[in-house]
């Protein structure tokens, strides 16, 4: 029977690099107020109500470290991820279920986040797209294909959706 492939997390490639990225930003700014405070104490005409204004020299090294520990930690957290579930799927280890959509459901959930989530017979699925994660997790208001009664293949991990076909369309 003729498939359409959605997703493939092969194809797909990293795409949680946006969530690490994020953490760059607050590095630069933190770099940028180490550097501007070097320069401010090479000058040797700073009146005293200049200095007591500013944050002191173990503030600005906190932020930089805290931004720099924080980015680290985010791109291998969500680039473990993406591997994980790479190589699961490559050495044959995620499971398959096809069959029709049952129970999908589409909405707003507290705090703005849009989940979708459907089953195909035991198997239980849900995503959003505010969810960084390495799997499938486009919703039908981003594009996404999923409907009720909708066949399809998915090969998953646990709950994360590694590739997604639909089937006799």
């Amino acid at each position: 029977m003729k498939s359409t492939l959605i997703f493939d997390i092969t194809q797909a490639g990293y795409k949680s690099y946006f969530f690490p990225a994020q953490g760059l930003i607050f590095v630069v700014i933190g770099a940028g107020m180490i550097y501007f405070h070097l320069m401010r104490k090479r000058k040797k005409d700073l009146d005293s109500q200049q200095k007591k204004s500013r944050p002191g020299p173990w503030f600005l090294f906190a932020y930089f470290g805290f931004a720099c520990l924080w980015t680290v930690f985010s791109f291998k957290s969500t680039y473990t991820d993406y591997s994980d579930l790479r190589s699961a799927f490559e050495q044959g280890q995620c499971k398959l279920v096809e069959g029709k959509v049952k129970n999908f459901l589409t909405g707003v959930k507290e705090k703005g986040r849009a989940e979708e989530s459907f089953d195909i017979d035991d198997a239980h699925f849900s995503y959003s797209h505010r969810v960084v994660t390495a799997g499938f997790n486009t919703p039908v208001a981003d594009g996404g294909p999923m409907k009720e009664g909708l066949h399809v293949r998915v090969h998953h991990c646990g709950r994360q959706i590694a590739r997604l076909e639909i089937v006799g369309e």
